[in-house]
């Protein structure tokens, strides 16, 4: 009899051990759902960090192409004004050679000749001042393009760098 107490005793006390210690399947699901939800919602916000990444270093290859392309334009526009003061140079200096040459001249017929030639140089260099004015404007329109250009660039490299440090804060926790 004594036996059967303690086998009695034995059994009642691994079942309230049992019971403590192993959860229910009812908490064992709700455990494993908890985690499903958790992961889902890491996968959720994985999956929109990684389209942002993509729109923004698309938008940033967009604005770098851009910022290229203004300075190419920007190139070409000081490039085209220095051969515009070049000209106008080499025209100034053909004028005040001219305007030295009128004065000691005796012949009238090659006077009037060196008259003309001097007024069709005066006309070019009307135009070529002119020129090199309108040059000088697209260079400014252009040198303003490729600084907007730029600061859209360095926006966006901002943003980057901005979402770079928070992935990185969200990675560390």
């Amino acid at each position: 009899m004594h036996r059967r107490f303690v086998g009695i005793g034995l059994t009642l006390i691994a079942n309230v051990m049992l019971g403590q210690s192993a959860p229910t399947e009812a908490d064992t699901l709700r455990s494993l759902l908890l985690e499903v939800r958790q992961l889902r919602q890491a996968l959720q916000t994985t999956a929109v960090t990684a389209q942002r990444m993509q729109i923004i270093l698309y938008q940033l290859q967009v604005q770098v192409l851009a910022a290229s392309r203004a300075t190419q334009r920007l190139d070409e526009a000081r490039t085209k004004v220095a051969e515009a003061e070049l000209q106008r140079k080499r025209l100034t200096g053909r004028v005040e050679d001219m305007e030295s040459l009128q004065s000691h001249s005796d012949d009238p017929k090659e006077r009037a000749n060196r008259e003309l030639d001097f007024h069709r140089l005066k006309q070019e260099l009307a135009w070529r001042t002119s020129e090199e004015q309108q040059l000088r404007t697209v260079e400014s329109d252009a040198q303003a393009q490729v600084q907007a250009e730029q600061a859209k660039l360095s926006e966006l490299q901002d943003g980057l760098a901005r979402l770079d440090k928070s992935l990185a804060s969200q990675s560390e926790h």
